[in-house]
């Protein structure tokens, strides 16, 4: 199968576990590039889940979350540079406004425009579903939930003309209701946790690693190898029957 890594800012000015240099992440693709790693689109992603494509060598999908703007200005550059793709999850109510929604955040970053999400996926990156106001999912009810998935799902395939096959939890939490409900509208959707994905693993709360900006690139390889050799070991397993 494929790891799965997940970034959220490229700015070497803030300091938050949620933000990596711009250093850092030119030097990580440069790791993939140079160690026959394959970055996998979306659309490759699903394929391989649902059966319609074998896993290249290596295989690897980088998604970023909530939709900044470093994404497209900082991130785009450097993966275009290594002929790498990445998924955007994206917060639709603060398109184009600031993060000063997360009372966390000690920092002002602005999200993209709808004409710089456009940019995005002009650039062959993708995007995907990340609720409608980033409300952490297990807080509400079933019909918030409903709500917070389906109407961003909505504004974003309204705003941009696409159809959405995947979505992210807001800080990677979920229940078995959310799972219900975001399978209802997509084909898959990611948490946060150990990034690991194996054969077995639930397509509605499919694990990534969070990149930490204290790794050095030596700490990136060595996590990025213990997923991959966790996902080769469990479909092996599932080859022969054991899962």
């Amino acid at each position: 199968m494929f790891a799965t890594l997940v970034y959220h800012i490229i700015n070497r000015t803030i300091d938050d576990k949620n933000a990596i240099s711009e250093e850092a992440f030119e030097e990580q693709l440069c790791y993939l590039h140079e160690h026959g790693y394959t970055v996998l689109s979306l659309t490759e992603a699903i394929d391989i889940l649902d059966g319609k494509k074998q896993a290249p060598p290596r295989p690897v999908l980088l998604t970023f979350d909530d939709g900044y703007v470093d994404n497209l200005y900082v991130a785009v550059p450097f993966l275009q540079a290594y002929g790498m793709t990445a998924t955007l999850f994206v917060i639709s109510a603060y398109v184009g406004k600031t993060n000063r929604w997360n009372p966390k955040a000690c920092y002002d970053v602005k999200h993209l425009s709808w004409h710089e999400l456009r940019r995005w996926l002009a650039a062959g990156c993708d995007i995907g579903g990340h609720t409608h106001t980033h409300l952490c999912i297990n807080r509400l009810n079933a019909q918030e939930m409903h709500d917070a998935v389906l109407v961003n799902k909505s504004i974003l395939e309204e705003h941009l003309s696409i159809k959405l096959r995947a979505f992210s939890y807001p800080y990677g939490a979920y229940n078995r209701l959310a799972q219900e409900i975001v399978s209802q509208h997509y084909e898959l959707a990611f948490a946060v946790d150990n990034g690991g994905m194996d054969a077995s693993a639930n397509r509605y709360a499919l694990h990534r690693l969070s990149v930490n900006p204290k790794w050095t690139v030596e700490d990136f390889a060595h996590r990025l190898e213990k997923l991959l050799a966790a996902c080769s070991f469990s479909q092996t397993r599932e080859e022969e029957g054991f899962l």
